[in-house]
């Protein structure tokens, strides 16, 4: 005779055993590495600059090895750590426009993920945050592609254009105003997560 309690426990100890398989957790990250460099004009021309020191905190879910879910995203960059190609006189234009005594750090906040499609290999992520320069603060979208390493590190990349002046920031100037930058600017990023 079958003892029905028998095969009732027996039944709940397996799915117990069973069901964090499908359970997908969410986990924290920090930046293991970092590309970002910003690229813009002048009336005589192009420059760029490279960022030098960059942190963060990520939330993401991540389900059978792709990037299911993108709970939180807090960015933060050095902004004196802004190294520009034509040298210190142009670091130290561009540290001028950032006010970087008083606004030493360029941030970005995540606030919503309006969509998150996966596509074989990588997620195209399309998500509204906050992004504050020289302490002034616009609601952006940010469109970026993630993918999982092969070691279970994530991979954010994308390219962001940005007006200076939507923050207050006017475009440095230089040889007593001859020379003088184009408000948009360009973001080219590439960011490494690496799990705490």
């Amino acid at each position: 005779m079958l003892d029905l309690r028998k095969i009732i426990k027996g039944s709940i100890v397996s799915i117990l055993l069973i069901l964090p398989l499908f359970v997908a957790s969410q986990t924290n990250y920090r930046i293991k590495s970092h590309e970002i460099s910003i690229a813009g004009t002048s009336n005589i021309q192009s420059w760029t600059a490279e960022v030098e020191k960059v942190s963060g905190t990520f939330s993401i879910t991540i389900e059978d090895g792709k990037i299911a879910e993108l709970h939180d995203a807090n960015l933060r960059v050095d902004a004196g750590s802004i190294i520009g190609s034509e040298g210190r006189m142009m670091n130290n234009k561009i540290y001028d426009a950032l006010d970087i005594k008083n606004h030493p750090a360029i941030t970005f906040t995540l606030r919503e993920v309006l969509s998150l499609a996966e596509n074989p290999g990588t997620a195209r992520v399309s998500s509204r945050g906050v992004l504050t320069i020289a302490g002034v603060s616009r609601l952006i979208t940010l469109n970026t592609t993630g993918r999982v390493l092969p070691n279970g590190d994530l991979e954010f990349s994308g390219t962001q254009k940005v007006n200076m002046s939507d923050h207050r920031v006017s475009p440095p100037t230089a040889m007593l105003g001859a020379l003088r930058t184009g408000d948009e600017v360009t973001l080219n990023y590439k960011v490494v997560l690496q799990a705490n």
